[in-house]
């Protein structure tokens, strides 16, 4: 087991996946996560069939692999009482509950730090724990619509498209609260001082535009005045979803480069609308095998990208923000002529031709692929765990490389309670009162024995 954060105890209350996506990646750099699960289980747990996956799902196995479940009713007040007696020896607790939901069931952080002052509580929601949205429930397709992310696409209809499969936003804010949570764990080493974190998908979304959300003084005014106006207007235009972003993209062409006459180009594809879709050097292409991306960004890969497919652009040295007119269509061409060259031979071929010659290129990857690629088995990014339920399993391993603490593959995710009586002998309490609690239906324990004790 990796020993970053041995000794480190976290109470996971959190559930489906920004505060589990947090408390898995702990628990690889050897914290000891205590998932704590309502008698039900966690809502993650009921994102697929309970009969073929026997109490588990995908998300569940994914996001809580490395944890112990203990299973404990918070609405009860000897469960409160569990949990406060466990979070007198903890140092971290985890929860994204709705704002309010915590202090209903007593794990609120002003109730936990007056339990113990070192206490670092992490509260993660949809939009914050201050503002005028800070009551709303949210979940990723929320935040996505809410942080202004929605606004850069387009589905095949012209109306605002969806994270689609991969709830980055999530996913994004499990990262930040683990990095936020050892920044806080880094400065309670310094100071000996405990604290409150609070995360938001809203923060996240928002953060992951940055570039797009630069407005510069000077050269911006009038552009933003101009999209503010569209959108006041709408009421009156009823403008489609495509029209506004269309209309945002080609006022920004106008401000970015006032001397061009050419309209904004839009593809025949679902993501609207920049010319960056019809810039040669960066773009996916069509082989005889699969696709292929490209992204030549610097005047010497884009001569070496036209040398090896015999190609002439007289415009590869220019700066992509000063692209002319005559420039761009003359690149708009080439676009078409790269993609002829590339159809007639394989991924294989063009990958090994593109390395040599030194340009950025990759494989467009679907899932299958992705168990058998060389580099993610390389970097151990493929982990073979164990669920007592389901048996063995394939899940994604850890995305960071220590020298001197290897992250290996731990436990797999547990079932629900599994650990119960296990935590709870090890808090102190003996087998008389667990199974008191466990009649009474205080706290639940798997069908199958846990590690120590029989159910």
């Amino acid at each position: 087991m990796n020993s970053l954060l041995s000794g480190i105890k976290v109470l996971d209350f959190s559930e489906y996946i920004a505060g589990p996506y947090c408390g898995f990646l702990l628990a690889d750099v050897g914290a000891d996560v205590i998932k704590i699960e309502p008698p039900d289980g966690a809502e993650e747990r009921r994102l697929g069939s309970p009969v073929r996956y026997r109490g588990n799902t995908r998300m569940s196995l994914a996001f809580n692999r490395g944890k112990k479940s203990l299973s404990v009713d918070l609405k009860s007040e000897e469960g409160r009482s569990i949990v406060h007696e466990l979070v007198k020896t903890a140092d971290v607790v985890v929860q994204n509950f709705v704002p309010g939901a915590s202090d209903r069931l007593g794990i609120d952080y002003d109730t936990l730090r007056a339990i113990n002052p070192q206490i670092i509580f992490l509260s993660s929601t949809a939009f914050g724990e201050v503002g005028p949205y800070r009551s709303r429930k949210g979940f990723d397709i929320i935040a996505h619509a809410a942080s202004g992310i929605m606004s850069n696409y387009a589905d095949g209809q012209a109306e605002p498209r969806g994270p689609g499969g991969l709830p980055y936003i999530d996913i994004s804010t499990g990262i930040y609260n683990a990095f936020a949570i050892a920044s806080a764990l880094f400065h309670r080493l310094k100071t000996g001082e405990g604290q409150k974190i609070e995360s938001s998908l809203f923060s996240t979304g928002m953060a992951l535009q940055m570039i797009g959300l630069v407005n510069i003084d000077e050269l911006d005014e009038s552009m933003t005045s101009h999209e503010r106006e569209v959108l006041d207007d709408l009421p009156n235009s009823h403008k489609s979803h495509t029209d506004i972003i269309d209309e945002f993209a080609n006022a920004r062409l106008r401000s970015e480069q006032p001397d061009t006459a050419r309209p904004i180009e839009v593809p025949e594809c679902s993501h609207r609308p920049t010319d960056l879709h019809v810039y040669p050097y960066y773009r996916t292409y069509r082989t005889a095998s699969g696709y292929i991306s490209i992204a030549a960004l610097n005047t010497p890969q884009r001569k070496k990208l036209c040398e090896l497919l015999a190609l002439e652009d007289p415009f590869q040295d220019m700066s992509f923000g000063s692209i002319s007119d005559e420039a761009y269509f003359a690149q708009k061409r080439l676009m078409l002529q790269i993609e002829e060259s590339l159809k007639a031979e394989s991924n294989d071929y063009w990958l090994e031709k593109l390395e040599a010659a030194g340009v950025p290129c990759g494989q467009v990857n679907y899932r299958p692929d992705m168990y058998e690629d060389p580099q993610a088995n390389a970097l151990g990014m493929l982990w073979q765990l164990e669920n007592s339920d389901l048996g063995g399993y394939t899940t994604v391993g850890h995305p960071i490389r220590y020298s001197k603490t290897p992250v290996e593959p731990n436990r797999g995710a547990p079932t629900l309670g599994e650990d119960s009586r296990a935590v709870l002998l090890e808090q102190g309490y003996d087998q008389e009162q667990i199974d008191q609690w466990l009649e009474k239906g205080v706290i639940r324990v798997a069908s199958k024995p846990d590690a120590q004790g029989t159910n």
